[in-house]
């Protein structure tokens, strides 16, 4: 290489990984001259800092630019302090207790100081141990989470994210989404400088605790702790609240009723990490690792009781505030409902459709699992479906507690003559064939077979072998009502729509309009007292035709018995619900005349001016019917029934306060003739199956013609009460000669009774003597005067002693006269009294 050439080198081609500089010899390359003068490495130096400054103008450039557009999008962190949760909306009975909840998302916020350390720190030990040591934004734990992601980058299992305790708390608050994006982690951790620049480590911590979703519609603690556990969240235990922290990882992974052995994984973990962290020793969570969780029922919280009263609640919630503002606002909303009355009305309404119904017999229309194809009976426990997915079959099943005299679904496992075998939940129970003569027969193998879902009623539990003992039942096809109005103030303090709000929503309490039947008539013998009549005048109860003003043709009511009884008094046409008797009255005072007295007592249905009126053959609402009784008890005057007595928004502030509208119906003296008229029906009439009980009682008995509707109305001087039964659609029979007082009044009795024997024993706790409740008051301006109860007359020796009653009018409409022999001879019951003890 005799002609030197300059070798020109092109240093980003310059392979320096290939390039042996210990090898090269730098003496031999002489060919290479690399020359620069000073003024070239004073321009080169020159060129490369403009450029860099121009690179870093640009970056910086667009870093504020990035940074201004993150920014202006970025939520305001001051939107935390004005944040308003989802709220739970209450509904308290008249003691304040919550008898019902109405929300979209079930939370409850509770102060820093009310959150238990145990959990704030099992809270922190797994999900941020350095919480009270970074600033929002934990490298130590970034770089910690890298660490084991290289590890697990192989494995299945999901990588850890670093966050912290703020920063989920921003993502779940104001950003609103996990996409792992560049933007959102800017985002993020713009707000959760702010975030930790603004509020408090506790106060982090508590919105943290107060806003996180912890599963099946439960936000935050409390409300976790109310759905696991049914306690407030002060209350939980070291072992409830590892499993409740365990679920802020990840609500529907993690939750008991979904994945329980994930879940009691996840507990066991937070038990470590508060072990590892120093918060509890390794004994307080040996103690815990191996036990199972002790969760509650996930569907507790669908009761039946009180379903159709609270379901007037949310009507009305919707009506005059709106779904939103119910569900979400967290209103609280003070009902007059009465714990204990409600409860006696439902059993009391309950168990007397069950005895009509088995009156009617064995019905044979159960549903069969193995005929839809359900072969492994044994392992059943949960619900089941049909196939058309319209009804949910064994939905008791849901019902989290068994209990003695609890009415539950069944499913047949073995059927013998004498005895069968069933399966409730994961108790299995036995059934014999006694007790079952309501059937019409003692076979068993007759009735049911494998796979039937019948009605049982639970006798004896036994917990610990999961067995019971059964009685063979059956879920009515009866409907009913019960609705209790308290006469003085107007509040509804029962309300029984159905059978069971589950099966029917339809509240025939307040929505059904059937017929009145008799229980009209007190309105009609008020407008007769009214007019002219005394409770003594004189009608011949008799067959009678009345023309009918309008068609032209006769009408000619029977009496229920079809007896007829010659001479009888007012009271005693009330007392024994002679229709004869009301017919005439209405005659003489005319039909137009009772339907005005109809709606002065506040009965707006549809009622026209006919003598039918008198048999109550048009339909009416029960709110109206009970509501109008409640004048008798309260001296004449109306109140306007109402059910809620005011409703505030979540800070307290009143929104609504029920005002009292009442009216005064007719005088307090016309009241108190009734009241003992309709007493006279408890003591000696179609209602005397309860005149044993030990409060002055009145009422009256309804039956419609053809027995599809039986009812009965009666008050105390506290408490006004009516019972209705009968078929939801239709006018179908409830069944042969089932009166108001077969029928209904069983109902109503059993209702006062249980009252009584609660005032008995709030006594005996006081060590009191109970005394029954006061008789009704009397009101001035009355006359009493002894009477022969047949004739109306003032008595004379011939007159029966048990006849003789003492009587009350309005001064100087006194009988005048005394009876004789000629006026007992026209009342039938007198000769056949004598009949008698011959």
């Amino acid at each position: 290489m005799t002609d030197k050439k300059k070798l020109v080198v092109k240093f980003p081609r310059l392979n320096l990984k290939k390039l042996n500089l210990k090898k090269l010899n730098l003496k031999k390359l002489n060919f290479i001259k690399l020359k620069f003068s000073k003024e070239q490495r004073r321009r080169f130096w020159k060129r490369v800092f403009i450029t860099a400054l121009v690179l870093f103008i640009g970056l910086l450039g667009v870093m504020v630019g990035v940074y201004r557009a993150i920014k202006q999008n970025l939520p305001d962190i001051s939107q935390l302090e004005k944040y308003e949760p989802s709220i739970v909306t209450y509904i308290y009975a008249d003691d304040e207790e919550v008898i019902g909840e109405y929300f979209e998302q079930r939370r409850i916020p509770v102060s820093s100081e009310d959150i238990p350390d145990l959990l704030k720190q099992a809270v922190i030990a797994t999900e941020d141990p350095r919480f009270y040591k970074h600033g929002g934004i934990d490298l130590i734990g970034i770089l910690r989470a890298i660490k084991e992601d290289i590890k697990l980058i192989f494995t299945p299992r999901k990588l850890q994210g670093g966050s912290t305790i703020s920063q989920q708390l921003v993502t779940n608050l104001l950003i609103g989404h996990r996409q792992q994006t560049v933007r959102r982690k800017l985002k993020e951790a713009l707000l959760v400088l702010e975030l930790e620049k603004r509020y408090s480590k506790d106060e982090i911590l508590a919105m943290y605790c107060n806003q996180f979703n912890l599963g099946h519609g439960a936000y935050g603690v409390e409300a976790a702790a109310q759905l696991y556990y049914d306690k407030n969240v002060t209350e939980l235990n070291l072992e409830e609240i590892a499993m409740i922290a365990g679920i802020f990882r990840g609500p529907s992974y993690y939750s008991p009723y979904r994945n329980y052995d994930v879940t009691r994984r996840r507990r066991n973990h937070v038990l470590n990490r508060m072990q590892d962290e120093g918060f509890i020793t390794p004994a307080q969570a040996d103690a815990i690792k191996d036990k199972e969780l002790t969760v509650l029922p996930l569907h507790r919280q669908d009761s039946d009781f009180a379903g159709h009263f609270r379901e007037e609640v949310r009507l009305y919630l919707y009506e005059n505030y709106g779904r939103e503002a119910t569900i979400k606002q967290g209103l609280k909303v003070y009902t007059t409902l009465n714990l204990a009355y409600q409860r006696y009305a439902e059993v009391a309404l309950r168990r007397q459709l069950r005895v009509l119904d088995k009156r009617q017999g064995w019905r044979d229309d159960k549903p069969n699992l193995v005929d839809k194809g359900v072969e492994n009976l044994e392992e059943l426990e949960k619900p089941v479906k049909p196939e058309n997915e319209t009804e949910t079959l064994l939905s008791s099943w849901r019902r989290p507690f068994l209990e003695p005299e609890a009415i539950i679904e069944a499913v047949v496992l073995s059927v013998e003559r004498r005895e069968a075998l069933v399966k409730v939940k994961d108790f299995y129970g036995k059934m014999s064939n006694k007790g079952i003569e309501w059937t019409r027969s003692r076979d068993l193998t007759r009735l049911i077979q494998r796979g039937d879902i019948i009605h049982v009623e639970i006798k004896k539990i036994d917990e610990e072998k999961k067995e019971l003992e059964v009685s063979l039942d059956q879920e009515p096809l009866l409907e009913g009502a019960f609705l209790a109005i308290e006469p003085q103030t107007g509040q509804i303090k029962a309300m029984v729509g159905g059978y069971s709000f589950q099966r029917s929503e339809w509240n025939n309490a307040t929505q059904a309009m059937r017929q009145a039947g008799s229980v009209i008539k007190p309105m009609l013998y008020t407008a007769g007292l009214e007019n002219g009549l005394t409770t003594t005048s004189p009608f011949i109860d008799e067959p009678t035709e009345f023309p009918d003003k309008w068609s032209g043709e006769i009408w000619s009511p029977p009496n229920y018995d079809h007896r007829y009884k010659g001479r009888v008094t007012l009271r005693q046409g009330l007392e024994e619900s002679r229709n004869i008797v009301t017919a005439k009255l209405l005659d003489d005072i005319s039909p137009q005349t009772g339907v005005e007295y109809c709606r002065k007592f506040g009965i707006t249905s549809t009622i026209y001016p006919y003598l039918s009126l008198s048999l109550g053959t048009f339909e009416v609402n029960m709110v109206e019917l009970v509501s109008a009784f409640t004048t008798f008890p309260n001296a004449g005057v109306r109140v306007q029934p109402y059910f809620i007595t005011r409703i505030e928004d979540k800070e307290g502030n009143i929104l609504e306060e029920c005002k009292i509208e009442s009216e005064e119906v007719i005088s307090p003296q016309i009241a108190y003739i009734m009241t003992t008229l309709l007493k006279g029906v408890v003591q000696r009439g179609t209602a005397q199956a309860a005149r044993f009980l030990e409060k002055p009682l009145g009422g009256k008995t309804g039956t419609s013609d053809d027995h599809a509707d039986a009812r009965f109305v009666g008050f105390s001087p506290s408490l006004c009460a009516g019972v209705w039964v009968g078929h939801r659609e239709g006018r179908f029979p409830i069944g042969d000669r089932q009166s108001g007082a077969v029928a209904a009044l069983p109902v109503w009795q059993e209702f006062f009774e249980k009252i009584i024997e609660d005032e008995k024993r709030i006594s005996e706790e006081n060590g009191e003597e109970w005394e029954p409740e006061a008789d009704f008051p009397i009101p001035p301006n009355l006359s009493f005067v002894d009477v022969d109860r047949k004739t109306g007359l003032r008595p004379s020796p011939i007159c029966l002693p048990q006849y003789i009653i003492r009587e009350v009018f309005l001064p100087g409409t006194e009988p005048n006269r005394f009876c004789s022999l000629e006026d007992h001879m026209m009342t039938w019951d007198y000769y056949d009294t004598l009949r008698k003890r011959e």
